[in-house]
């Protein structure tokens, strides 16, 4: 089940269910049925048809925030583009990660553990496949907001150099981030995720 294409998805479950060809509500429901399933697609446990339900919830949602507020939201975004965002990247990040609380739980039982734990001062106290602690906590966040500056900065700095023919510049980005691929990367064994189901 875990290799089956996926523009099996659009192409048969998707328009068998009637695309978008039909009702507002109907077609509401052909969107969220498609994740449901491609929930399930990725494996056989309540944590993937979650994840699944999860970002089709969030499909449904923005449809229909931009039904009812689109005026509203193009206000913003045009008196506040660079804000409207930054909004925009935090919250689907936000939304993506949350999710995948569930994509990589062992349990329904482990993953609302978790997110108990992220409202919560214990986090030593989660038993999984690491012990979180305010520091490592602390690490990780400073690490993503790097990894924002770096996709904006450093890998547009690679493009325009790239494009401009500044190829000394390139290299030495490319030789900087490949260093940090060789000093922080993971280079055990492991099996690829997709493998693993």
């Amino acid at each position: 089940m875990a290799y089956l294409p996926l523009t099996w998805f659009k192409d048969y479950l998707y328009i068998s269910l009637g695309g978008n060809r039909v009702s507002v509500p109907r077609w509401y429901l052909n969107l969220f049925l498609v994740f449901l399933v491609s929930g399930f697609w990725h494996g056989a446990n309540w944590t993937f048809i979650i994840w699944g339900a999860l970002h089709g919830s969030y499909l449904i949602v923005a449809l229909l925030r931009d039904r009812f507020f689109k005026i509203r939201r193009t206000i913003f975004s045009k008196r506040f583009p660079k804000l409207n965002r930054a909004v925009q990247v935090t919250t689907v990040f936000t939304l993506v990660t949350f999710a995948w609380i569930f994509f990589r739980a062992a349990s329904v039982q482990d993953a609302f553990l978790i997110i108990g734990k992220l409202f919560s001062s214990d986090w030593g106290a989660i038993q999984y496949e690491h012990v979180f602690t305010k520091f490592s906590m602390v690490l990780s966040f400073g690490l993503i907001v790097f990894l924002f500056w770096a996709e904006s900065k450093v890998i547009d700095s690679i493009i325009h150099a790239t494009l401009e023919k500044k190829y000394k510049t390139s290299v030495v980005f490319g030789i900087a981030i490949l260093s940090m691929i060789l000093l922080l990367g993971v280079f055990q064994k492991l099996s690829f995720i997709y493998f693993q189901f």
